[in-house]
């Protein structure tokens, strides 16, 4: 049986409301701030280096995932999740 779009969200935001996996929700800190530089690693394992430039604060099925901050790259309306970031040296 195939989900729209809206069931998909509902069932992540019950998820994300029911385990409050992510930060801040679960009492940690968010372990960047805009300007720190990271090392990204995408889902292939390639690394790449950019800024934090804010961060991702709208009630949607990315926020409900995890996707915490936006970078300076070529898709910066894309959030990306803390466990694809390291600080970079």
């Amino acid at each position: 049986m195939q989900i729209t779009r809206e069931e998909s969200e509902q069932r992540a935001f019950a998820i994300h409301d029911a385990a409050k996996p992510f930060a801040p929700e679960n009492g940690q800190m968010l372990k960047f701030a805009p300007g720190d530089k990271v090392k990204y690693t995408n889902p292939a394992g390639v690394k790449f280096y950019f800024k934090v430039t804010g961060y991702h604060i709208e009630r949607d099925f990315f926020y409900a995932n995890g996707s915490r901050y936006f970078l300076d790259w070529d898709c910066p309306w894309f959030p990306v999740t803390e466990d694809c970031l390291e600080h970079a040296n």
